[in-house]
């Protein structure tokens, strides 16, 4: 049900303007995104951001859903893919990022 109301939301409209910064995707040990970036933090008063790399064309991007405390990671996991489809599994934080065993997603303003 988490997921299914967190994409949801994603179509709603619920995102601020996108403010630049500062963003590190890590997934299995590779880099996908480092350096500067767009943040966009969701209008629902959970704290659930996307960060998206600064490219023209086929930008990696990532999500972090959270809820009732607990986050879910997702990205998009091809350049050119419109939604974050593959998921990267329940996260914890860790200052400015969001982790587990697989991933990292941080975002710095």
């Amino acid at each position: 049900m988490f997921v299914v109301l967190g994409v949801a939301g994603l179509f709603a409209g619920d995102t601020v303007f996108a403010k630049p910064g500062k963003c590190m995707l890590v997934i299995d040990g590779k880099t996908y995104i480092s350096g500067k970036c767009d943040i966009d933090m969701y209008n629902d008063g959970t704290g659930s951001f996307q960060i998206t790399e600064l490219r023209k064309k086929g930008a990696y991007f990532a999500q972090v859903l959270i809820d009732q405390g607990t986050a879910l990671g997702y990205w998009n996991g091809t350049r050119n893919a419109t939604h974050a489809h593959s998921s990267l599994g329940e996260m914890t934080r860790d200052g400015a990022c969001w982790q587990n065993d697989r991933a990292r997603i941080c975002a710095w303003k």
